[in-house]
């Protein structure tokens, strides 16, 4: 078993396309219409618009989905965020990357925090506009 991509679901699709544009330094390398966003950054990382099928499924309903997605999609959802992980990030230059970031004001940007516990580790946290929490960390060069 291997990992396929890592998504996240997002209530504004236009608003964290953006967000990730400007974090990634880079375009997306696959879009479905405004259902699905995927860019390359080491790894696969994808945006998921959860909206684009309940719009589809008003329309098209079992045309385009079958009953155990369609129960499944209409459970009562429990407001979780995507935050109960949390997706690292690795940058050559910790210092540039946290005042870029901070210059582009596209989500909050937490200090820099220092971690020494088996081996130092600096890093920072940024906040995507539906609330998601990435870390920020330099690889070790």
């Amino acid at each position: 078993m291997k990992l396929g991509t890592t998504y996240i679901c997002v209530e504004n699709m236009k608003k964290l396309m953006n967000f990730y544009e400007l974090l990634l330094q880079s375009k997306p390398i696959y879009t479905n219409d405004d259902r699905w966003v995927t860019f390359d950054c080491g790894n696969s990382i994808s945006l998921y618009n959860k909206a684009f099928d309940e719009k589809l499924l008003e329309k098209a309903g079992e045309e385009c989905f079958n009953q155990a997605y369609i129960d499944d999609f209409y459970k009562e959802d429990s407001g979780k965020k995507n935050n109960i992980i949390i997706l690292n990030f690795e940058v050559e230059n910790l210092k540039l990357e946290h005042e870029r970031l901070k210059f582009l004001h596209i989500g909050e940007v937490s200090q820099m925090m220092y971690v020494n516990v088996h081996l130092p580790y600096w890093y920072f946290n940024i906040k995507d506009p539906d609330g998601n929490i990435l870390e920020i960390a330099e690889i070790d060069c």
